[in-house]
């Protein structure tokens, strides 16, 4: 074939290709024109998504959705298998990306729900029957009032076993009575205690400034902390949460602390703005203005990359405690902010993980909304690196030191006991005295101890909330 014959065959491939474009390109306008005017709710939601969503080049084509459907099945649909992850039962995935209805759901960086003030896991057991294991109880609450403390199990609702289909009701409703049981670490059995009434459950100010304790131990002053959610305050708003925060920095300060204990083991993320108050405070001094850590977006943002620095103008009325170590109490709750912290903080300090494997969210979320149409959307837009351009925790932290709170029993003491299993163990490893060798295993109990929800699932963000303004629009 001659040069002549070639560059003619070009032309009309060119050619062909151009009309062939052109005409899809018209086709997918023309579906698109026709949608928006049928479907308007589901094109806004379908628009936004194509724009901003982390993973939007793996939304299937305009043609092949099903517009018809109802919003939260639609929104469903175009989800990428990159977001979420697959559930420990075989059910499924569960997605990180979520649409919230017109009727408000308890899912958000802090919520003033309803309820009796304590937060459980619920556990089946081998005889079909099931207990609910108390983890914490909010503070002037229905639950505190009642004498509910940390290490109760609930064995009966109003003379009922707890069943899969009634534990929901532990979530909060009316006045009842419960049958409460404690372990015995001699018998390995739970014994029942004392029967309680608990009032209706009503409006809860949980503030995630949960506990502190300055704690002498071998010479060195450990200041502890339990901060249980990333939440600035009780409303977008409010920032009582952060300002007590901020004041118990400046007690520790005030104390000398030198080594520092941060127990997240029940705290499953929230807002950016709060992750990066803590480590501010909790970093070495010499890594203040430095990155925290960098949000990457998609391609279609601008700026694609935005950096979040260490920023010491935020902790004016608390205090940088200068850390060279940090010693982390985890549990598999632990997520999104609290991952993010211990991320952000590694290329600075030595970050100690002790408990168990942490959740593995290092994505986070943005709220998008339009005055025509009820919905929210909260989709995954973003995925955190450390300033070492790390993000590689998306199967969760591996602990340093590995301790299961679940199967030590034992040991599931009030927040701050220094014999309590996790605390004791950082304490240990501060002093050097800490081996191993002498975590036990499981019993016979906890063997046959099936666990199945908690309390703490309803209050987990899809990832890392980012309230903090990045300039894109």
């Amino acid at each position: 074939m001659n040069k002549r014959n070639n560059l003619y065959l070009s032309l009309l491939i060119f050619t062909l290709v151009s009309i062939f474009s052109s005409c899809g390109k018209e086709e997918e306008q023309l579906i698109e024109d026709v949608n928006n005017k049928q479907y308007p709710e589901n094109s806004w939601i379908e628009r936004t998504m194509r724009s901003k969503y982390y993973w939007y080049n793996e939304i299937p084509e305009v043609g092949s959705l099903k517009f018809d459907a109802d919003a939260e099945t639609f929104f469903q649909s175009l989800l990428s298998t990159k977001d979420g992850k697959e559930r420990k039962d075989g059910n499924g995935r569960y997605f990180y990306s979520y649409i919230e209805s017109p009727t408000p759901v308890t899912r958000g960086i802090y919520q003033t729900t309803y309820s009796y003030g304590f937060d459980y896991t619920l556990y089946k057991m081998s005889n079909t029957e099931f207990v609910a294991h108390i983890l914490y109880v909010a503070p002037d609450s229905p639950a505190s009032q009642a004498g509910i403390k940390r290490g109760d199990w609930i064995a009966t609702m109003d003379g009922a076993y707890i069943t899969e289909q009634n534990y929901k009701t532990l979530y909060g409703g009316k006045s009842m009575e419960l049958q409460l049981a404690v372990y015995n670490p001699e018998s390995d059995k739970l014994d029942l205690g004392k029967k309680v009434q608990i009032d209706t459950a009503r409006e809860i100010v949980d503030n995630p400034v949960y506990f502190n304790k300055m704690i002498d131990w071998g010479g060195r002053k450990v200041g502890y902390l339990v901060y249980n959610h990333f939440s600035s305050g009780k409303t977008d708003d409010d920032k009582s949460f952060d300002k007590d925060l901020l004041a118990r920095f400046k007690d520790f300060k005030t104390a000398g602390v030198n080594e520092f204990v941060l127990d997240l083991r029940y705290n499953n993320g929230g807002s950016l703005s709060c992750a990066q108050l803590l480590s501010t405070m909790l970093a070495p001094q010499s890594a203040l203005g430095k990155t925290m850590c960098t949000l990457e977006y998609n391609d279609k943002q601008r700026p694609q990359n935005i950096n979040i620095a260490l920023n010491s103008s935020l902790i004016a009325d608390g205090a940088n405690l200068n850390l060279q170590t940090l010693y982390v109490l985890v549990t598999e709750t632990s997520a999104s902010a609290s991952e993010l912290v211990i991320n952000s903080l590694k290329p600075y300090m030595n970050v100690v993980i002790i408990g168990m494997q942490t959740e593995g969210k290092n994505v986070g979320s943005e709220t998008y909304t339009d005055d025509a149409y009820d919905w929210k959307l909260h989709p995954i837009v973003c995925k955190l690196f450390n300033s070492q351009n790390k993000s590689d925790y998306e199967k969760g932290f591996t602990p340093d030191y590995k301790l299961d709170e679940a199967t030590e029993l034992d040991q599931f003491l009030e927040f701050g006991n220094t014999n309590e299993l996790l605390l004791n163990a950082a304490l240990r490893i501060i002093d050097g005295s800490y081996t191993q060798a002498t975590t036990k295993s499981a019993t016979s109990f906890t063997q046959n101890l099936q666990k199945v929800s908690g309390s703490l699932d309803r209050k987990a963000t899809p990832g890392v909330v980012i309230d903090i303004e990045t300039g894109q629009e």
